[in-house]
């Protein structure tokens, strides 16, 4: 201890301790003032795990995720010319892009961490999409030749890909309809990264990516839906209910 300091006097420690007991348990002081910290308590206090009672952020990610989805696939299934494809960065930067990374956000106070890192991962994902187009239609070659544009946009798609496939991996633990989201949109990816390579047209990806923005829509209707009426309207069973995916699991759990 230095000179200078000064120790509490124990009578002064317990009172503080008593304090902190009559504050909330997610109190900012009470959490983290532990240790010798500040000198406010002498003990160590374990923060306290707390659940906050929220909505359901996923509603909002899946809403937002599909809208943008599907007008881009519109375009790439040459449903709508493409030269409204610039149209995108509205929705990009604001429903497809921020609201989506601020339902992730919510989804992990949660305690969710599927949702959280979907949510932020396909949030930041129409950001820089709505960037790339940004910087490709305000200044064109200055920053990248098309070939440069379309070789980076591509190796995004590829990482994309892969980040998802892990994901829908993971989606065998949910339920039915999350599922076929995450099996509709490896499809898309696979087929819009044949696309950007030059193997196919875009038409497929873009009917892929139709489906996989409806079957979004799906769940996200479901969880309002249900949740508004406080019952099970849209039924959506967990996958492990299936006869296919429990043998799975036992096998997976290495139960006999």
């Amino acid at each position: 201890m230095c000179p200078n300091e000064t120790s509490q006097p124990p009578s002064q420690a317990n009172e503080d301790i008593e304090s902190l007991k009559d504050l909330p348990p997610n109190s900012f002081i009470r959490r983290y003032s532990y240790g010798d910290m500040g000198g406010m308590s002498k003990e160590y206090h374990a923060p306290v795990k707390q659940l906050i009672s929220l909505g359901h952020p996923e509603a909002l990610g899946l809403a937002g995720f599909a809208a943008t989805d599907f007008m881009l696939s519109c375009i790439n299934a040459s449903l709508l010319p493409s030269s409204l494809t610039n149209s995108i960065v509205a929705l990009a930067f604001f429903y497809g892009g921020t609201a989506q990374l601020i339902a992730g956000i919510l989804t992990f106070i949660k305690q969710n961490t599927f949702g959280g890192v979907a949510f932020c991962s396909y949030g930041a994902f129409w950001l820089t999409f709505g960037v790339l187009i940004t910087l490709e239609a305000e200044y064109g070659s200055k920053i990248l030749s098309e070939p440069d544009y379309t070789t980076a946009l591509g190796f995004i798609l590829v990482c994309y890909t892969i980040f998802n496939t892990y994901l829908f991996v993971a989606t065998m633990a949910h339920n039915i309809q999350l599922y076929i989201i995450f099996l509709t949109l490896e499809m898309q990816l696979v087929l819009v990264d044949m696309h950007f390579f030059g193997a196919i047209s875009s038409i497929p990806g873009g009917v892929m990516g139709m489906l996989c923005s409806i079957s979004a829509w799906v769940l996200s209707a479901t969880i309002v839906i249900n949740d508004s009426f406080g019952t099970t309207v849209i039924p959506n069973p967990e996958l492990k209910e299936l006869a296919i995916f429990r043998s799975w699991l036992k096998i997976l759990r290495n139960e006999q």
